[in-house]
């Protein structure tokens, strides 16, 4: 009998040894959590986090000590799978978390490991370890799946999310590799969440990603306590591919170079607050504004011009009304108005939801779906009143935004102190993370991050 996708995905998640992980992926996994981490603490001022903290802490405050797990910048002691779900939406705060594929994978892994290494006493190799079999995992599905799941209106962060949450666990939980199969099935049927709040500006999503940590979590200790899954969750008549994707032709293909190309290694980085895809628009359009000091009145038309997948994702064209952030950070137009009249975007600028000067602009800017434009590529035309017309073309790949360790330092630094965080904690924080390897525990890493800003 062939060996199914959950058996694929369970022998590699059991079988991985972090004496096997190349030295640049151990390299890229430290980068990705001084990112999570660094970026998620940033976010405790938002209304996310406060409202998943507060949802957690009226249920589970006052644990048992040796069965809890720590709030970040609260110090609440709660369960691991109420820790995991109010620091996943924490990370999530500002929406500058890293990126692999369509799924942002630190939000949901690394909240997830930290959480258990914290109760089980992990080392610093075996979270990095479950941190990388956590991200494969999320990278194999993202890669071959979310051209299928997003036009169906699946949001590709938690649907794939929940996989790299229950790989991580299974590690630090040490399942068996039988239990590892079936947590990965199980995790295939709890499986969840939409994008319609892209464009209704609404907040599901945030919320989405501390679901499928907390979900990876349950199913994980689900099989460690003997529950049974089907082999074929995911490519079954019935099964998460079919559900999902609407495609099980590819099944064989799926998860077949786990330990072979490392996924994790392509997770890029946001140097703003706004979708993956505004990236490259925004920095387009500081580039004309700030070479050419132009005002937005002068301004007759701007036209945006970018692949077909990114024009149809949703909530990218959205032009107003805008009451949330949600909805400013998804619109294109919104983000390209104010990155023209700020020549910055930072969190607080996207609420600046009544801006006469940016919405004018965003009356004036028109998005063109390009099928020659490579995907997180543009080109940015503005129009100038009396005739100038001022272009900035970028076509760059995803690699583009996959920074070393030194230039997410660096990004990191600029965020937490946008945020108002004490560099000296940032520092500790980078301190400990460089050499996360060498730690016999957790514990250094969760006393500096449970206190408060």
């Amino acid at each position: 009998m062939k060996e199914s996708i959950s058996e694929r995905i369970g022998r590699f998640v059991h079988s991985l040894t972090y004496g096997e992980i190349p030295e640049e992926v151990i390299e890229k996994a430290k980068t990705c959590m001084i990112n999570g981490i660094g970026i998620g603490i940033s976010c405790y001022g938002t209304e996310f986090a406060e409202i998943a903290r507060r949802t957690i802490k009226a249920e589970e405050s006052n644990m048992v000590s040796n069965k809890s797990a720590t709030i970040f910048c609260d110090y609440s002691k709660v369960s691991v799978m109420g820790a995991a779900f109010a620091n996943s939406c924490l990370f999530h705060g500002r929406t500058q978390e890293d990126t692999l594929g369509s799924s942002h994978a630190g939000t949901i892994v690394i909240p997830a490991v930290l959480a258990i290494a914290e109760r089980e006493g992990n080392s610093g190799r075996e979270v990095i370890e479950a941190v990388v079999a956590g991200y494969e995992v999320v990278g194999c599905l993202d890669s071959m799946l979310s051209k299928y799941t997003t036009p169906r209106g699946f949001r590709a962060s938690s649907i794939f999310g929940i996989f790299g949450s229950v790989s991580a666990a299974s590690k630090l939980f040490k399942l068996s590799e039988e239990e590892t199969v079936n947590a990965v099935g199980l995790a295939a049927a709890f499986a969840s969440g939409t994008v319609e709040c892209f464009i209704a500006g609404t907040v599901e999503w945030r919320f989405e990603v501390g679901v499928a940590c907390r979900d990876g979590i349950l199913a994980c200790l689900i099989a460690k306590n003997g529950a049974k899954a089907s082999r074929t969750a995911l490519e079954g008549k019935s099964g998460f591919l079919d559900a999902f994707a609407n495609a099980i032709e590819h099944s064989e293909e799926i998860a077949k170079n786990l330990g072979q190309s490392w996924q994790i290694m392509a997770a890029g980085f946001k140097p703003y607050p706004v979708c993956y895809f505004n990236q490259t628009p925004v920095l387009a359009m500081l580039d004309i504004v700030t070479k050419h000091k132009i005002e937005p009145n002068a301004v007759e038309q701007i036209k945006i011009y970018v692949n077909p997948h990114e024009y149809h994702y949703p909530g990218m064209n959205y032009r107003g009304p805008f009451t949330t952030i949600g909805s400013t950070l998804m619109s294109a137009p919104f983000c390209l108005a104010l990155a023209f009249v700020e020549k910055d975007v930072t969190l607080e600028g996207l609420n600046r939801f009544k801006d006469k000067d940016i919405l004018g602009l965003i009356n004036r800017t028109e998005r063109i779906a390009d099928e020659n434009m490579p995907q997180f590529s543009c080109r940015l035309d503005v129009q100038i009143k009396g005739g100038e017309k001022l272009s900035k073309e970028m076509v760059v790949s995803a690699d583009y935004f996959n920074f070393d360790m030194e230039q997410d330092i660096k990004l990191v630094k600029k965020v937490t102190e946008e945020a108002g965080l004490g560099q000296e904690k940032t520092d500790k924080l980078i301190a400990i993370l460089k050499d996360f390897d060498k730690a016999d525990s957790v514990k250094n890493l969760i006393e500096l991050l449970g206190q408060c800003p």
